[in-house]
Parts: structure tokens; sequence; C-alpha cells
């Protein structure tokens, strides 16, 4: 049975473009709900409600389409905890720019790019399917398992459905069957095997991952991966999107690229690492050099160099790294400011394959 419709009006976040923007926040493969809905509108089930979010010139606006009559929260407090309006974006990056000058520009050109906190179980579940995939698929793997065994809300944009909980899905004796028939492929044995053994030894599963909320990065990453589907790429972008690890770095080949290239050969160079470094604390300055020593003679991330260039975005950018890393694959500094027509068109032609997500298992 279908949720009642009943919208309600626009009301104003009062958060300003420089500290929040809808795309590319919503579209850069953190979140893979959201619906583009109209101009610069983006809708998703979210909470048991509908919500529907505007970006104007000077704000974001949002309402609610719809609900289940199990909604509850404060839609409003949520969407700020979603977004994270407590934290500066600004701020941070007067701080990162004091490692990367180049910050200075990204603040413009990508401004309002922010990591999001997201719901735990969908942001464990949705990146299990990320491995070896691009956004397109992902989002539509996440919606057709919305479909199934979420529930539907009506309203005058269409229906949307709420990401199932893990008793719904545990509540599936063939649920690998079920995704396999669904389009999920070798994925499926994945989230039955997680599945199943968060609910065989946990009371309250949902309970124990929101738990990993307080513990250290390395115990809540060691949780992870010991479900299956889950490596260490995949459990860093669930510390740091759903766990509030915002020191945690997932590392794929873009990052890994933009590392080399603006990192690891800067630091090393005579002339221009000491420029780079010196507003950073010598202890940082000086791991900052034996990090970019370590990963200099490494084409591509294996499992020691993956933890070694996590060290170096730690040491460069501070507790925020994370964050810092989600501008730069937003932003990917080996870009124009500007980019020319025909480079725009290509961009565009590659984005799915250029963007392998920060979450390739």
């Amino acid at each position: 049975m279908l949720a009642k419709i009943r919208s309600s009006p626009w009301t104003d976040l009062c958060i300003k473009p420089a500290e929040l923007r809808l795309d590319p926040t919503l579209t850069c493969g953190q979140a893979f709900r959201w619906r583009l809905t109209g101009a610069g509108e983006y809708t998703c089930a979210l909470w048991d409600y509908a919500i529907d979010l505007k970006q104007t010139p000077t704000s974001i606006h949002y309402r609610v389409l719809g609900q289940l009559p199990t909604a509850h929260v404060d839609v409003a407090e949520a969407l700020r905890d979603y977004f994270q309006l407590h934290i500066s974006f600004d701020s941070l990056c007067d701080s990162w720019a004091q490692a990367d000058a180049d910050f200075t520009r990204l603040r413009q050109t990508h401004m309002g790019v922010r990591t999001l906190r997201q719901p735990v179980v969908e942001t464990l579940l949705v990146f299990i399917a990320s491995s070896n995939n691009n956004i397109k698929r992902i989002s539509m793997l996440a919606n057709r398992l919305s479909e199934h065994y979420g529930q539907a809300i009506e309203t005058e944009k269409g229906v949307f459905h709420t990401f199932p909980s893990l008793a719904r899905l545990n509540s599936d004796p063939q649920i690998a069957e079920t995704l396999s028939r669904l389009g999920f492929g070798y994925r499926a044995k994945y989230y039955a095997n997680t599945v199943r053994a968060l609910c065989a030894e946990h009371s309250d599963p949902e309970q124990f991952l929101l738990g990993l909320r307080i513990a250290p990065l390395s115990e809540a990453r060691a949780q992870l991966l010991k479900l299956s589907g889950v490596g260490p790429k995949v459990a860093d972008c669930v510390c740091l999107m759903a766990l509030d690890k915002t020191d945690a770095v997932p590392v794929d080949t873009h990052i890994w690229q933009v590392a080399q290239r603006r990192y690891v050969s800067r630091i090393l160079d005579s002339k221009q690492g000491p420029e780079m470094l010196k507003l950073l604390p010598t202890d940082h300055q000086n791991k900052a050099m034996q990090l970019a020593r370590q990963l200099k003679s490494t084409k591509a991330p294996n499992a020691k160099t993956y933890q070694v260039a996590q060290q170096l975005f730690v040491h460069l950018f501070g507790k925020y790294a994370g964050w810092a890393q989600g501008l730069l694959f937003s932003g990917d500094l080996g870009h124009e400011t500007k980019p020319s027509k025909r480079k725009n068109q290509q961009t565009a032609a590659n984005k799915e394959s250029k963007m392998r997500l920060r979450s390739t298992k």
C-alpha cells in the first residue's frame, strides 16, 4: 500500500552555495538514490520521508513530498546532520591550502562539495555494489534493492522507495537468488552473507554498526573488513561517509594518481618540497617526506602502499583528510580551471570510467 501524499511548503536551510551545492555533492559518487526531478531539484526517500531539495542562487530549500506513518524525525535537523552543516567547508579549505595552495582555486571551481553523513546500513550495502562498477549502475542496483524490499511513498513527482532495513532483507530466505534476478550478479552472495552474518551475530545489527561511530578508525575498519564483499576501500568509504571517521581516506586509482602527480613529486623536489611543507608542523613535514619516498617507486597501490598513501594525506591535510580527498576527487587537480569545450565533451564521455569511485574494492 502506498503512503499518503502530503506535501509541505519549501523551507530555507539557510546555507550558502560556498558551503553546499547539491551538484556535485549528491552526484559525485557518495549517494546513489537522489533523483534529479527538476531544475536544480533532487528527490529521495530518507528517514521514511520523500524529501525534495532545491538549489537556489543563495541557498538550499527543502520540502516533504510524502511520508510513511512511521516517520518521526525533525527533517530540518536530519538534513543538517546529513550534510554536516556544523562543519565550515570554507574553514577547511583555508587549512588545506596551507599544504596545497591549489585548494584556494578548488574552493571556487568546486565550491560546496561536502562529505555526507549517511545512514550506515545503506552506505555499507550500496558500497558493496560499488566494486568494479560505475555510478550509473550502482544507482540502478541501489534503486532496484529499494523498489523490491523498501516501502513506497507516493508523491506529486512519482513514487519513491525507502532503503530496506537489515531485518527486512534477512526475512527473505532466498535473498541471494532474488538479488541475482535483480541483476546483482556475483555480488548477490556478498549481500546474503553480510546480511545473514550481521543478523545472526547481533540482536540489533543496525545499532552495532552505528556503535562503530564512537570506535577508533582502526577498530571500525577491522569490523567492516570481516563482512563479505568489503575490502579496504569499501571499508574506508563507509567509515568516512557513515561512521564519522573524517580522517579515513579511500584510495582508488584516481586518487593514487593525484597523490603521485600532485604530492609525491612536489614533496621530493628540492625547491617545491620545502615551500609546500613550510606551513606544516615540523614532525608532519618530516613524516610527509618519509612517506613520499616510500611511494615514489610504486606504480599502483598495494596493501602496504595503500596505507602509506592514506598516511600521506592525513599528514598533509589533518583530521579532515577524508574531506580533502573528496574535494580532490571531484576537482581533479590535473585539469585546467576552465576546460575547453572539447575537454568538457571528453570529460562527459569518460565520466563514468574516470570516476571509478573512491570505493572500488
